[in-house]
C-alpha cells in the first residue's frame, strides 16, 4: 500500500463512515490514528477501538466538514496556524502534470478541469449541461480537460458526443496516475464537478471547485475551497435512496446558466492559497 510505504507518523480520518477508510487508516503503519466517534452503529465503536489511537467526537452545532475538520485537527494541538488540511503535490507530481499538459498543448492556468461523473447514475448532471459550459469556457480562451476513472466512461462518452464533433480545445483523459492527478488540479484555473471524490481531491490541492449537489448530503460535503449548487427538493438530500430514484430532477433542475454565474465569481487559485494558510 502506498500511504505505508509513505512512513506517516499521525494518519486523520475524516470519514470514519464504513470500513473503507478504516481499513486504510488501520494499515497504513501510523504510529497515531485519529478519527470520529461513530455512534451510528455498536460493532463500529467496537471495532474503532483498535482503528484508532484517539478518537473525537465533536458538537453536533458543527454539521459541515469544513467546520468538523478544523475541530478534529485542534484536538492535536497547534499545528501552525494553519486551518483546514492541503494534499501535497510535490515536483514530480507537476512536471508530469505539464508533461501531459504539453502533448495536449494546453499552458498553465489556461484550462478548466471537468469530472462529469460520479460513480453512480443519479448524481450526474446531464452530458449536454457540461458541453454547453465547456463551449462559454472555449470562448473565453480556456481548454477544457475532461478527466475520470473506468466508472466514469459511459459519462466522458455522452459529454463528447454531446458536441457533434469534439471542438479543439477539449480533451478527455481516463485513469490516470495519482500524482498526475494532483498536479494537474493544482495548475488548473478551476474544476467543475458532480459531487464525487475527485472533487475533494481538487479542493484539497487548492484548485477553486463548484461542485454540483442531487441526491447527496451538501450540508457535510459542501466544498470548502469554491462553491457548491443544488435544487431546492424536499428530498433532497436522499443519500442512500439515490440508487433507486427513478429520475433525477434534482440535478437536472440546476440550470447552466446558473453554473456558469457560479463559476464566474470563483476566486482564483492563488487566492484560495492565502485562505488556506500557504
Amino acid at each position: 500500500m502506498e500511504i505505508r510505504r509513505q512512513g506517516y507518523d499521525l494518519v486523520i480520518d475524516f470519514f470514519a463512515r464504513g470500513p473503507r477508510s478504516r481499513i486504510i487508516t488501520l494499515f497504513s503503519g501510523a504510529t497515531f490514528r485519529l478519527g470520529l466517534v461513530d455512534k451510528s452503529a455498536w460493532i463500529h465503536r467496537r471495532l474503532d477501538r483498535h482503528v484508532y489511537t484517539m478518537t473525537v467526537c465533536p458538537p453536533v452545532q458543527l454539521a459541515l466538514t469544513r467546520d468538523r475538520i478544523p475541530y478534529l485537527i485542534s484536538r492535536l494541538g497547534r499545528l501552525g496556524g494553519v486551518h483546514l488540511p492541503r494534499l501535497t503535490v510535490n515536483e514530480t507530481d507537476l512536471d508530469r502534470a505539464r508533461d501531459l499538459l504539453a502533448e495536449e498543448g494546453i499552458l498553465e492556468g489556461r484550462y478548466w478541469i471537468f469530472f462529469c461523473g460520479s460513480g453512480a447514475r443519479t448524481k450526474n448532471w446531464p452530458p449536454d449541461r457540461f458541453s454547453e459550459i465547456a463551449g462559454r469556457l472555449l470562448g473565453e480562451g480556456f481548454h477544457v480537460l475532461c478527466l475520470g476513472g473506468m466508472a466514469d466512461r459511459e459519462q466522458q462518452e455522452a459529454f463528447s458526443a454531446s458536441f457533434g464533433t469534439l471542438p479543439p480545445g477539449v480533451h478527455l483523459r481516463t485513469q490516470l496516475p495519482w500524482g498526475t492527478l494532483k498536479g494537474l488540479c493544482r495548475l488548473a484555473r478551476g474544476t467543475l464537478s458532480n459531487d464525487s471524490g475527485p472533487a475533494h481531491l481538487a479542493q484539497a490541492v487548492g484548485s477553486p471547485c463548484l461542485v454540483l449537489f442531487g441526491p447527496g448530503d451538501h450540508v457535510s460535503y459542501a466544498p470548502f475551497f469554491g462553491s457548491f449548487l443544488k435544487a431546492d427538493l424536499a428530498c433532497q438530500p436522499c443519500q442512500t435512496f439515490a440508487a433507486r430514484c427513478p429520475d433525477n430532477q434534482c440535478m437536472k433542475l440546476i440550470s447552466s446558466e446558473a453554473v456558469w454565474e457560479e463559476i464566474r465569481r470563483l476566486p482564483a487559485p492563488s487566492a484560495l492559497a492565502s485562505f488556506s494558510g500557504e
